[in-house]
């Protein structure tokens, strides 16, 4: 009789232990709602990663202390989410921001570390790749004028986010040879 009692117990503790996980789970707002506040938005920066990239890729929530919460992504979850693909804070609307910013060739993500540097920065086998930094004294930094430029799309220096809006326009002025012609150029 006791062994019932504890399974009976057992029994309600777990049903109330799934409950609270599935009305947690709950979205109150459906996906694509009109409703939804957009607190986040996409973003990235020239920072190297302790995996070794590059570039990070992420989410960025602008805190009302000046700061930001930064919740990374991969490159791939990246462009899923900014093309509406796939659930995301940042995109609440389903929104294809490439499509919106004229972004065609999504091998702009890719050259993304040019930006940074003079040349690529790991090893590798055969010819260097080269970036488009002109700075001869340090070749891992832009030069100053490459530095106002980029100021232009919402950075002090090379550890902030670029996000939002700004983030989409560097993608853009990317494409466009005659803006990397004026930033190669930038001295």
């Amino acid at each position: 009789m006791i062994w019932l009692k504890k399974y009976f117990l057992a029994l309600i503790i777990l049903s109330f232990l799934i409950n609270i996980q599935i009305f947690a789970q709950d979205e109150t707002v459906a996906f694509g709602s009109d409703s939804i506040v957009q607190e986040y938005y996409f973003g990235f920066n020239l920072n190297p990663s302790l995996a070794g990239g590059l570039v990070n890729f992420a989410l960025v929530k602008p805190l009302a202390n000046g700061k930001r919460k930064i919740i990374l992504l991969s490159q791939d979850n990246f462009v899923y989410q900014a093309k509406g693909k796939m659930k995301s804070l940042a995109n609440p609307y389903k929104i294809d921001f490439f499509k919106k910013y004229n972004i065609t060739n999504l091998s702009v993500l890719d050259n993304l570390w040019k930006l940074r540097y003079t040349e690529y920065p790991y090893k590798t086998t055969g010819k260097a790749e080269k970036g488009w930094s002109q700075n001869l004294d340090f070749d891992y930094m832009p030069t100053a004028g490459q530095m106002e430029m980029l100021k232009k799309f919402g950075i002090e220096n090379l550890r902030d986010y670029f996000y939002g809006e700004n983030a989409f326009r560097l993608l853009e002025a990317i494409q466009n040879p005659q803006w990397l012609k004026t930033y190669k150029e930038a001295y």
